[in-house]
């Protein structure tokens, strides 16, 4: 933007002040403690008081198995089953309300909000990326496990697949 100051304007000279844009940054967490250290390594040498934080966790749907309760009113069932999967995102709520804590008594004063998303098909790393290719944020921080070449091999690395498919800056914490 560009600031109009009668003095400066009747001397024939400009000043031109930057305005900062607000960064969006999405770090991808789940319940390790590598993403808690990655988490507040951002917060202490990434995030900027004004980020828009997007702590996002993605978590896997578990059913109750139609075993654990033996009935034959099925709609008990349906209900039984939505309570355990209410029961299962407030504890990935809890989670990540415990994560920002850590954050805020870290000194970290990004605006930061939670995103709690169900796997899609391809698993995490897909839902990831689907995600942040909707967003588009300025970066994606992610944790590393260290699982070594032999591991990446066998399962595959989420920081890896992101590495090499999302279109922003991608910093994977090593532990």
């Amino acid at each position: 933007t560009v600031t109009h100051n009668p003095r400066i304007e009747k001397e024939g000279i400009m000043s031109e002040t930057k305005t900062t844009k607000q960064r969006l940054v999405v770090i991808a967490v789940d319940k390790s403690d590598y993403s808690k250290k990655a988490y507040l390594w951002a917060c202490k040498n990434i995030l900027k008081d004004d980020d828009d934080v997007h702590l996002l966790h993605i978590f896997t749907e578990v059913n109750i198995s139609k075993f654990d309760y033996i009935t034959k009113d099925y709609k008990k069932l349906i209900e039984l089953n939505q309570k355990h999967m209410d029961k299962m995102k407030e504890a990935k709520r809890e989670l990540l309300f415990k994560l920002i804590s850590d954050g805020k008594e870290a000194g970290c004063k990004a605006k930061i909000s939670m995103k709690l998303l169900e796997v899609e098909d391809g698993g995490p790393k897909h839902t990831i990326l689907k995600y942040v290719k909707g967003v588009k944020p300025e970066m994606l921080i992610v944790s590393s496990r260290g699982a070594g070449a032999f591991g990446r091999a066998l399962v595959g690395s989420v920081s890896d697949f992101l590495v090499h498919n999302a279109d922003m800056p991608v910093i994977v914490v090593k532990q």
